[in-house]
């Protein structure tokens, strides 16, 4: 399909990259791309003039750690569930995610290629979906979910689960990783340490042997893909980042000695700070089993030092939110979250371009010419106050994704 042309006049443009501004300038679409980033607009190549005079142009946000079908905080729920009910969960969630100007998620646990190509067809409306498959769990990992009392076999828990596959030992891992890959997902998760929302694993316990994890480094290296591990504590962190685990997700307990190795490893973290306030929330409000309040804790009190330690130290971090179930409509607080360590540029680096390298799609993030024409106005400056992005969407006039128009309000 064709789009028309349109053309942003007078625009204050954060291109993802840079810490400052480039003023009074015109940002040409045609049909899906960006065609152009000039001083002055060509009328006879204008096609659709829009004045954005006084607002803010950037490029559509990236969430890098979300869980599409998470219908519910009890992760057994979502497995037990009927796939129409998750399926709706999915559709209201995306729904959200682009409201809040999000045109691009990559899910890693849960998503498959049903979701992401009813967006793409244009069945539901969300952004696209990049995922992971199904994660990879050890017996009495995190990606294990049963309670101490079950006695349904791993294979009767997992083995046409949603979320997690459960397998053991270097062979079985390669083969998880393989049918993953074969289902079409974008890279491999697996889960290197204890978690919150699972019942038997303290969060200190490193998980997976060396020989599992570069099992699945192979596999995903084969098809030129990637892995990314949940991680909390520093000897998970160090682990991953020594084994070739690309993307570190959480790293919430990370030290210095562990920021050294994922420095020198090259390899991104995607801390998820929101998810962390608002399980604190639901503590309170006791939704949470009480199994689970202690995990919290500990990590709680530790993920904004964390991320000081990640900003400090000039590693790649990425920018995620983790939300599950009722708690999906907090995912723009994450900027608001961040904000109490990090400076507004580098989060915003983290929503676009970082995001965007972690997802190895040089097309996206970025205002530049033969980029996708993925743009937000915002009626605000995210640099001087990064709180108009977690207002809903309600400070945003247009949110186009693909050369589409989501929003139009100016």
């Amino acid at each position: 399909m064709t789009l028309p042309r349109t053309s942003f006049i007078n625009a204050k443009i954060f291109d993802g990259i840079r810490s400052e501004y480039l003023d009074e300038s015109v940002v040409v679409v045609d049909n899906d791309c960006i065609a152009a980033v000039e001083r002055k607009l060509d009328p006879a190549n204008a096609g659709d003039v829009i004045d954005v005079h006084g607002k803010t142009l950037m490029p559509g946000l990236i969430d890098a750690h979300c869980h599409v079908l998470g219908s519910s905080l009890r992760v057994t729920d979502t497995e037990m569930q009927p796939l129409t009910y998750v399926a709706s969960y999915a559709s209201k969630m995306l729904g959200h995610a682009l409201d809040c100007g999000f045109t691009t998620l990559r899910d890693v646990g849960g998503g498959e290629i049903g979701i992401a190509r009813a967006v793409e067809d244009r069945l539901i409306k969300g952004p696209r979906v990049f995922f992971a498959g199904r994660v990879l769990s050890m017996t009495g990992g995190h990606g294990d979910f049963r309670d101490p009392f079950s006695t349904i076999g791993a294979c009767g828990c997992s083995a046409d689960g949603r979320v997690a596959v459960i397998c053991d030992g270097p062979d079985a891992v390669r083969a998880a990783a393989r049918e993953e890959l074969r289902r079409g997902a974008h890279c491999i998760k697996i889960m290197l340490s204890g978690g919150v929302l699972s019942p038997t694993d303290p969060i200190w316990m490193d998980q997976f042997s060396d020989a599992e994890v570069s099992a699945a480094v192979e596999e995903a290296a084969r098809r030129r893909k990637y892995v990314a591990a949940h991680c909390h504590p520093p000897s998970s962190i160090e682990r991953a980042a020594k084994l070739g685990v690309r993307t570190i997700e959480h790293a919430t307990l990370i030290d210095e000695t562990s920021a050294a190795a994922v420095k020198a490893a090259d390899a991104y973290v995607v801390p998820t700070t929101v998810i962390v306030r608002a399980l604190l929330e639901d503590v309170k409000s006791g939704l949470m089993p009480a199994w689970a309040e202690p995990k919290l804790k500990e990590v709680s009190d530790s993920s904004l030092r964390g991320l000081e330690i990640m900003d400090r130290r000039d590693l790649k971090i990425g920018f995620g939110t983790d939300l599950l179930g009722h708690l999906h409509t907090h995912q723009d607080r994450e900027f608001t979250v961040r904000r109490e360590v990090q400076s507004a540029a580098n989060i915003l680096r983290s929503a676009t371009s970082v995001n965007a390298e972690i997802l190895m799609e040089p097309k996206l993030g970025k205002i530049q010419p033969r980029c996708c024409a993925d743009i937000l106005i915002v009626d605000g400056d995210p640099l001087r106050d990064i709180n108009v992005l977690a207002q809903g969407g309600r400070n945003l006039s247009v949110i186009m994704k693909g050369g589409q128009f989501h929003k139009r309000s100016t």
